[in-house]
């Protein structure tokens, strides 16, 4: 028995040299472009260069950006402690193999066990950033060689010294999310919630080698990471094929590794020692004391709902996205009763630089559905303001990815106002913005509602993850993110104090009470198929044959219920083809009725000229119709 199960360094290894080549292939323009998925149209790449070598810098009005173009080195944290490896010549070649790689990543993993720290400066990036504003500072006053270090590394990759249980997948998201936290008898943390930097594009490695990926939204569009780890999965796989044939396959091949040579001398990591004020180790402690209690105030819970692509898309023929926002806004309404404010992120990637769009969920078809979703609403009601609603949310998110939204536009205006002096000083030309009164519209208190949505849902689409999560935007609200697969959906719900396993109980039972609305107005010809069926093979065979008849009509024989036959009279009618069954039903009622007659008749009158026609009647060509109800395709 072969076991390709990987050790967390080789697992390590392989997605940070899958890494690097992307990285290299993103440097030298070799990277292929996206292309939406539905129209080709090309979409900017430009939100690639702010994945690798950038950091988000705290500032009291937010958050700033910097980076470093000729960055070559990545930081590994374990144990909460930062080392240093540069892993790119000068000319971007990558300076070693997975499995030099993976021996280096062994022993970092032993050194941080041997000298561990009861201080983690990593902590600090899950403060507020007005107070990791003034702790950065404060750390830059005697360790500035070490936060440029990190400021302008690739990347960060945790290697976590804890694994999750593999019998159960319950605190999977946990694990690789934020980590764990577990306070020894002298009151410090040893929990792996203190291996990581939140300011910067981090790859997790778990103990027992399960990786994930956490990025800052504030500066990464969320596109371009799903991409980045669609690719480097992708290469990963490509490279376990060699262990199977031997062959080095690879997404760039035009990527060069330094080759392994005693007399090349490769770099070695370096341990970054922080020289810590009793100021800052306060800071730390209480950065760790209040990360601990975010993460006990938090739950994340996932489920997996057996309806994906193949259920909603081919078989019901509405588009999945809208479905399973639709899903989830009735979801809220019924446990809650009302509808929340609700954000989802629009890709508007096809402008430059461009990033996303929100789209407000709510307006008036949306209340209407979820209103009739728990009355007493008829299921054909129910079905018709679905469509609806589909049709109003495909149009909004259509709009956003078009640049036709308006809560980007909204923002500017609002952030121009706020920032009128400073643009007033650097455009002399322009008209001057008026402050002699607050724009009564743009700063509405009605419109607050839109920056602090109760709700984000995301989808992820990349069906090559197992889970995608996003927190909530307020400490009240729910945060879902969804990949929606061939024949499934998996969906993490998260939020603060409330019940978000029941959440995606329910969310789960209106997964299925649609499709049995669905099944009840499209596909209930099914059951008066079965009934019609049953009928026509309920009469006597005795009846149907006389020894003057002619032989059995095959499309009312019972010999073969998956005949050719029974194709045509029982399917092929819905709301649409109501006249062409009105001729069927026509047809096999003069044919029972003329064999019933037979039956008792004295007279053979089967050969008579005038039921030349009647007797023949079974043999005509049957007409065309639709056999399901096809809905709009741009539904």
């Amino acid at each position: 028995m072969i076991n390709f199960a990987p050790s967390q360094e080789y697992r390590a290894a392989v997605l940070t040299t899958s890494s690097l080549r992307f990285i290299v292939a993103l440097k030298q323009g070799a990277l292929k472009s996206d292309f939406n998925a539905y129209n080709n149209q090309p979409l900017t790449m430009s939100s690639y260069h702010n994945l690798f070598g950038t950091t988000v810098i705290p500032s009291n009005n937010g958050v700033g950006l910097k980076k470093s173009v000729d960055s070559k080195h990545v930081i590994f944290l374990s144990r909460g402690q930062f080392y240093a490896l540069t892993v790119l010549s000068e000319n971007d070649q990558i300076w070693f193999s997975k499995h030099e790689l993976s021996a280096i990543i062994k022993s970092i993993i032993h050194d941080s066990t041997c000298e561990k720290s009861k201080f983690n400066v990593g902590t600090f990036t899950s403060e507020s950033k007005s107070t990791w504003k003034m702790a950065r500072s404060a750390l830059e006053s005697n360790n500035s060689e070490l936060m440029h270090l990190i400021d302008s590394a690739l990347f960060v990759v945790s290697l976590d010294h804890e694994a999750f249980d593999e019998a159960t997948d319950g605190n999977k998201i946990q694990f690789v999310t934020h980590g764990t936290s577990k306070i020894d008898k002298k009151g410090f943390q040893l929990g792996t919630c203190v291996n990581r930097y939140y300011d910067k594009i981090n790859l997790v490695v778990t103990k027992n080698a399960t990786a994930a990926c956490i990025y800052p939204a504030s500066i990464i569009d969320g596109t371009t990471v799903l991409r980045f780890i669609s690719d480097i999965y992708t290469d990963s796989v490509l490279r376990l094929a060699r262990m199977i044939n031997g062959k080095n396959y690879t997404l760039w091949t035009e990527i060069n590794t330094v080759p392994i040579n005693c007399e090349i001398a490769k770099p070695n990591y370096v341990h970054l020692k922080f020289q810590l004020t009793n100021e800052i180790c306060n800071g730390l402690h209480l950065a760790e004391s209040r990360l601990a209690d975010i993460i006990n105030q938090h739950e994340y819970v996932s489920k997996k709902i057996d309806m994906g692509k193949r259920c909603i898309r081919e078989r019901m023929k509405l588009p999945t996205d809208s479905f399973v926002q639709i899903c989830i806004q009735i979801t809220y309404y019924a446990l809650y009763g009302k509808c929340p404010s609700t954000f989802e992120p629009v890709s508007t990637r096809r402008f430059r630089d461009a990033r996303t769009e929100p789209i407000c969920i709510q307006n008036d078809t949306m209340l209407d559905l979820c209103q009739a979703f728990i009355s007493q609403t008829t299921d054909t009601e129910k079905w018709k303001l679905l469509l609806e609603a589909v049709k109003k949310h495909k149009e909004m998110a259509d709009n956003a990815s078009m640049g036709l939204g308006f809560e980007r536009h909204l923002s500017a205006l609002r952030s121009a106002f706020i920032q009128r002096k400073t643009l007033n000083k650097l455009h002399h030309d322009l008209p001057k913005i008026d402050d002699s009164s607050i724009p009564p519209f743009i700063f509405n208190p009605s419109l607050e509602a839109l920056y602090k949505p109760e709700l984000i849902a995301a989808n992820c689409g990349n069906p090559a993850l197992d889970y995608f999560g996003i927190t909530p935007s307020i400490p009240s609200g729910f945060g879902f993110g969804y990949i929606i697969k061939d024949d499934y959906i998996t969906i993490v719900g998260s939020s603060q104090w409330r019940q978000t396993g029941r959440f995606l109980d329910t969310l789960e039972r209106v997964f299925l009470n649609l499709k049995q609305v669905w099944k009840s107005i499209i596909m209930n010809k099914s059951t008066r198929d079965e009934e019609l069926q049953k009928y026509v093979r309920s009469i006597p065979m005795s009846m149907m044959t006389s020894n003057n008849s002619t032989r059995i009509p095959s499309f009312v024989s019972n010999d073969s219920p998956t005949s050719r036959a029974d194709d045509y009279i029982l399917g092929g009618y819905d709301y649409f083809d109501v006249e062409q069954l009105n001729v069927r039903s026509d047809l096999a009622s003069r044919v029972q009725s003329r064999a019933i007659s037979r039956a008792s008749s004295q007279v053979n009158l089967g050969k008579s000229p005038s039921f030349k026609n009647v007797n023949n009647a079974h043999t005509e060509k049957p007409i065309a119709v639709g056999r399901l109800l096809s809905l709009q395709n741009d539904l």
